[in-house]
């Protein structure tokens, strides 16, 4: 399948519900960015330089056919603003960015509505940051919000349901020390106050330093119902070992996390993109980092995998192996296979959208990322042999602890 439609007049595809995902490069040295790169060189374009405006590109496009009669096939149009993070986040503060991605998206919904399909419009990466996920755009094109062929999310819900099921194949035991850093962003927000439901014994909120940060945290603090004891700290580089964590959630854009933070025996989840946990030796020596907040499809609902490209299928881009994709993408896909409508939008995310997309990913057969650290494939059975090994040396220190006359540590 060419990727390229210059003329969908002849399109057999061309009365599907579609997806149109609208993101940018990464960094430097990421198989994404590579592709992208390809892609450009294809198309007789370069990147654009200091001063030049962005034209967006076509990245790759591939049909979403779900299996067992549910759900509709669709088409997805997945576009790239051919700039990098650090450059596009730059870009958020001036508005330039806004624009980009706004352009992307009217001309994906004017294509939809000629065609008489509903669309599914959704925001990934920084272009989150650039919208207020979703929310500027849906206010300077109030439209939108009324036009029965358009819907839009930010689909944070996805990748937050993609960690909390990576949570539960780790394997932890009742009773972990969890930390969020990042807990006042939109997902790191969400995930908090969907931990308690996988009995950890405490959740620690961490944010940036600050005032106003400390208020966010609190009123998140009251947020997250449940059973378990749930701590505030603005002090990233010794929060966790305060805590003494089992598992770290990181969840914030535009920051490093390095070894030292982090206790012996945790493990990290860093959903970042682009991702903060850098490639470090202190990293492999008794603890485990694992991308995460991406999932991977069914190989039958991808009958074409990714299309085609450079004359070959296209089957990693780069999110973390074959048939992956960001959650937030995930999330846009299934919403359109399974024809919901409406607009998800804000930083405020509701825990119903999670419980959406934990439903909905199951009908459509779509797992979190298989476990990757660094590039080092794990297998399951590996992670849980992690975590097992940690759980039993916590235990025998903590009864240590307790038989030399001491109350069991809290």
């Amino acid at each position: 399948m060419r990727i390229e439609r210059p003329n969908r007049s002849n399109w057999p595809e061309k009365k599907w519900p579609r997806v149109a995902f609208i993101a940018h490069a990464l960094l430097d040295g990421y198989l994404s960015t590579d592709l992208i790169g390809q892609r450009l060189d294809i198309m007789g374009k370069n990147w654009p330089r200091d001063g030049e405006t962005p034209e967006a590109i076509n990245w790759f496009s591939f049909p979403v056919i779900p299996t067992d009669g549910m759900g509709q096939p669709v088409w997805v149009d997945f576009y790239i603003i051919p700039v990098l993070a650090g450059d596009f986040m730059a870009a958020c503060g001036d508005g330039r960015a806004y624009k980009w991605a706004e352009e992307v998206a009217l001309t994906a919904i004017m294509e939809a509505k000629k065609d008489k399909v509903h669309l599914t419009l959704g925001w990934g990466a920084l272009t989150k940051v650039a919208t207020r996920h979703g929310e500027k755009f849906l206010q300077e094109n109030p439209w939108v919000k009324t036009d029965p062929f358009v819907s839009t999310t930010h689909g944070d819900a996805g990748t937050a349901a993609l960690v909390l099921e990576t949570i539960r194949r780790a394997g932890l035991h009742k009773g972990f020390h969890v930390a969020v850093i990042g807990a006042n962003g939109a997902i790191g927000d969400v995930v908090a106050r969907a931990l308690p439901r996988l009995n950890p014994e405490s959740i620690l909120l961490v944010g940036k330093p600050g005032e106003s940060s400390a208020t966010r945290l609190h009123e998140l603090r009251a947020r997250v119902e449940g059973n378990c004891e749930v701590k505030i700290h603005q002090n990233k580089s010794t929060a966790c070992h305060e805590n003494r964590s089992d598992l770290v959630i990181v969840a914030t854009t535009g920051m490093d996390l390095v070894p030292s933070e982090i206790p012996s025996g945790a493990l990290v989840l860093d959903m970042t993109t682009p991702s903060a946990c850098s490639e470090h030796p202190d990293w492999k020596s008794d603890r485990l980092v694992l991308t995460s907040g991406c999932g991977q499809f069914d190989d039958l609902a991808l009958p074409e995998s990714f299309g085609q490209f450079s004359g070959n299928i296209l089957k990693d881009v780069g999110a973390g192996g074959h048939h992956v994709l960001w959650g937030c993408t995930m999330e846009t896909i299934a919403r359109a296979v399974f024809g919901w409508r409406g607009h998800l939008a804000g930083q405020k995310i509701p825990l119903d959208a999670v419980e959406w997309c934990d439903n909905y990913f199951q009908y459509l057969r779509i797992a979190p990322q298989p476990p990757v650290s660094f590039g080092d494939h794990h297998s399951w059975s590996a992670v849980h042999a992690f975590v097992e090994r940690v759980h039993a040396k916590t235990s025998v220190e903590t009864l240590q602890y307790v038989y030399a006359g001491n109350t069991e540590p809290s």
